[in-house]
Order: structure tokens, then C-alpha cells, then sequence
């Protein structure tokens, strides 16, 4: 899956570098986006699991391919994921910070855009984790790539937009040496933000 999830960011970026002297010549705009994540995992031997509260901050770009109707929107974007779980009645929170990578198309429906398109993300916090009852502490749990489709809508203030949507990761996040504690987890991520393009 790590392949795979490689593969997938090393296409969308040469796609998107084959664009370039299309986009050149259009109206193209940038803008900067910010705000609030609810994430969960969905780790199958993880009891108790529950929303975590993160963040996000990127740029994107608006690269119009059909007039005013249809673009791409690039962005690349620092995202704070996790979970968090209850072991012992404790609530705990599982950290894992991203560099994500979005290409969604947009669809311009008045004041509103529509978008879909697929992502890649890679984990650059710590990968350990420490499980609680026996203090054990498991280095390298966590795969660095993930890859999956992002799907939402923007609702459109003249420069300034509202955009909501939501990430679901495809890609296993356990490690095999983490699999007795986790089994398999997938990100997904709902995000809310406000943004300005120049």
C-alpha cells in the first residue's frame, strides 16, 4: 500500500507539471485556507475510539480549465489527524501530523463550488505509540503513506469562502508490528474552514 500511495502523489504531481503552460495562460488565482478537523481512525482492535479535534492550514490554487464552470484546485495543506480512545477509562489522544497534497475538480454552481477529486498525504510527526497497560512502547507503527478522495463544497463571500468537506483515506495506516494492537485503520477526516483568495 505504501507503493501504491507513492505512485498515486508522484502521478497527481506530474499531471498537474504537465498542466502548467495550459494553466499559464488562463486566469489562474491562488489563495490561503484554514481550519478546524474532526478525525477519526478506523483501527479494528482499538476500543473506545472517539472524534479527535485538529487543525488544518494550506495554499491552493484555482486553475480554470472550462471557463467559469469547472477548475482545478491544487492545495497543499499541514493537517493535524488522529483519534482518540479510552484505555482504563482514561481518554487518550493518538497524534498524527500530515503534509496533504489535494487535487480536487471543482464545479462552479453559482455562489457555491462543488469539489471532488483524490489526495495523498505523508506523516511527518512520530510514528510511536506506547501501549498503556504494560508501558510497552511500539516504534514505527504507523505507515508514511496515505492516499484516498476528498469530497465538498465551498460557499463563496466575493475573496473570502466557507468550504466544508470530508477526507477518507483508502490506505492501511498499521504497520506489522502494530497490527496485534490496532488491526487495520483507515483515516477520515471532516473539515470545516474559512479561506481568501487573491
Amino acid at each position: 500500500m505504501k507503493t501504491i500511495s507513492l505512485k498515486i502523489a508522484i502521478l497527481l504531481g506530474l499531471g498537474l507539471i504537465m498542466w502548467i503552460p495550459f494553466f499559464a495562460q488562463t486566469k489562474s488565482s491562488f489563495g490561503i485556507r484554514a481550519g478546524l478537523n474532526a478525525t477519526n481512525i478506523s483501527f479494528d482492535n482499538l476500543d473506545n475510539r472517539s472524534e479527535r479535534l485538529g487543525w488544518h492550514a494550506g495554499i491552493f490554487a484555482n486553475l480554470p480549465i472550462a471557463s467559469d464552470f469547472v477548475s482545478i484546485q491544487p492545495e497543499l495543506s499541514y493537517s493535524v489527524k488522529g483519534t482518540a480512545y479510552k484505555p482504563l477509562n482514561n481518554r487518550e489522544t493518538l497524534n498524527l501530523d500530515y503534509i496533504d497534497f489535494l487535487l480536487p475538480v471543482a464545479f462552479k454552481l453559482g455562489p457555491v463550488d462543488l469539489q471532488i477529486g483524490p489526495f495523498a498525504s505523508y506523516l511527518i510527526s512520530t510514528q510511536d505509540f506506547k501501549v498503556i497497560d504494560n508501558n510497552l512502547v511500539i516504534t514505527d507503527a504507523f505507515r508514511k503513506f496515505d492516499g484516498g478522495l476528498t469530497a465538498g463544497l465551498s460557499f463563496n463571500f466575493s475573496k473570502v469562502f466557507l468550504g466544508i468537506r470530508y477526507n477518507q483515506g483508502f490506505a492501511n495506516l498499521t504497520q506489522d508490528n502494530a497490527k496485534e494492537y490496532f488491526g487495520s485503520g483507515k483515516n477520515g477526516v471532516g473539515q470545516v474552514s474559512i479561506g481568501f483568495r487573491f
